[in-house]
């Protein structure tokens, strides 16, 4: 099972940088065009540079956004910007964040490294499914400066309390960072560097599966890039084994940690040539029950708000979905009877797919009766994502999309029962929040270095 072992990280330096929350961000893959010179601005040392560069009309093999990152993120180390701790150690991540609806929570994990392992052998599991693009452009960022800039999100069966109380005891003491990002969102960073704790966490996840929340992409291209340099390489197996390049940085938290949060990904359609409402609703009556819930004029965003409150309430007991197509109507669709899953989706999945809320959605409505299939989903051209749901009616109401559709929160227990049925939910399927933070810690891999507790 898993094999995690403690590294010797590299952290900004404050008599450097200065206050820590002007160089750090949310991982690349939320990072709009906007946000990216946002943190440009912010710092000249801003983590941005690293991992999401800018790109130029001139650039070229030689210099573009990669060889750029590459010698930044030398020269920093250089310069004292970056530097490296002394001793191996553990840490222990601290996230202190509030939802929507007010309720506050913290979530707390380790980052270590985790040893990669094809999905095929069961130690580590994916729960998406990752496209080549984004593989392809990590994977240039790891062949021009061999490191891991942010850790991989996972989660793992619980089953033993030393973990919680060696960072219970440790979150005791004063948090080596501890800053509040631009979101509110608060962040502290502890070093385990004790090697009797350490090596007593590590003995209580060596019998834990890994589940990735977050990450699928990096994690993909981790086992390219060691595959890459095991082929290189002209040590004995056995020793390349433990070189540093077969280890990925990663975050760990227990699956019963209460600030585990997932939140939902509501779908917004457009490009529908002819799109009959009417016709749309006498075609989903036989799955669905339909129930009609009128905006009043004016206070449309007050009354939204109490009919996804109770789109959230049913789907405590079933399958509930949101939809509106513009005008003062907004629709909440339950379905009818699970057993019509069966009949309708043919494909040998697991019934934890098949009962999933995205898979019901898109099998039953959006490719099902709306004809939008998964390669139309993917390019995002009449089939758009977002969590806003004010965002998701608005556009909608102001005819930028037909139709918006709501959707409830993917749970926890359902992407762990999936990811173990060794399969992958459908795009957008979770959200988990907060992100991690990009820039507390990075792990600079030496291939010739061995890793060893």
């Amino acid at each position: 099972m898993a094999t995690v072992f403690p590294f010797r990280g590299l952290r900004y330096n404050p008599e450097k940088v200065g206050d820590l929350s002007l160089v750090v961000t949310p991982p690349y893959d939320v990072i709009s065009p906007e946000a990216q010179e946002r943190y440009y601005q912010r710092h000249s040392y801003n983590v941005i540079r690293l991992i999401l560069g800018k790109e130029f009309p001139n650039d070229d093999p030689g210099n573009n956004r990669y060889t750029r990152a590459a010698g930044d993120f030398q020269s920093w180390q250089e310069e004292g910007v970056l530097i490296r701790d002394e001793r191996p150690s553990i840490y222990i991540y601290e996230q202190a964040f509030a939802l929507r609806d007010g309720q506050k929570r913290r979530r707390k994990g380790i980052i270590a490294l985790v040893k990669l392992e094809g999905f095929a052998k069961g130690t580590v599991l994916p729960h998406e499914w990752t496209l080549s693009k984004p593989k392809w452009d990590r994977l240039e960022l790891m062949r021009a400066c061999y490191a891991n800039f942010s850790p991989i999100f996972s989660f793992y069966s619980s089953g033993g309390k030393l973990i919680h109380q060696v960072l219970k005891d440790k979150m005791e003491g004063e948090p080596a960072i501890d800053l509040m990002d631009e979101d509110g969102i608060e962040h502290r960073l502890w070093l385990l560097q004790d090697f009797t704790l350490i090596q007593a966490v590590v003995k209580e996840l060596a019998d834990k599966q890994v589940f990735i929340a977050d990450g699928h992409h990096r994690y993909e291209t981790a086992l390219a890039f060691r595959d890459e340099l095991w082929v290189k390489d002209p040590a004995d197996p056995d020793r390349k084994g433990q070189k540093a390049y077969n280890f990925v940085m990663m975050a760990l938290v227990d699956m019963e940690d209460e600030g585990l949060a997932i939140l939902p990904t509501h779908r917004m359609v457009r490009r529908l040539p002819a799109l009959d409402k009417r016709a749309l609703l006498t075609r989903v009556s036989p799955y669905f029950e339909v129930d009609v819930r009128p905006l009043r004029p004016g206070r449309e965003i007050e009354d939204l708000e109490v009919v996804l409150a109770e789109v959230r309430d049913r789907g405590q007991k079933g399958h509930v979905f949101g939809m509106y197509g513009g005008g003062q109507d907004f629709y909440l669709l339950t379905l009818r009877d699970e057993r019509v899953l069966e009949r309708l989706i043919q494909a040998p999945r697991s019934f934890a797919y098949k009962r999933l809320d995205v898979t019901i959605l898109h099998s039953l409505l959006i490719e099902g009766l709306l004809g939008l299939g998964a390669e139309e989903a993917e390019r995002e051209e009449k089939l758009h994502y977002t969590r806003d749901e004010v965002e998701a009616y608005l556009q909608v109401r102001e005819g930028k999309y037909q139709l918006a559709f709501f959707l409830n929160l993917t749970k926890l227990e359902e992407v762990h029962q999936v990811a173990s049925a060794r399969e992958r939910m459908p795009q957008k399927s979770t959200f988990f929040y907060p992100k991690l933070l990009t820039g507390l810690v990075i792990n600079p891999i030496d291939p010739e270095e061995t890793i060893t507790l």
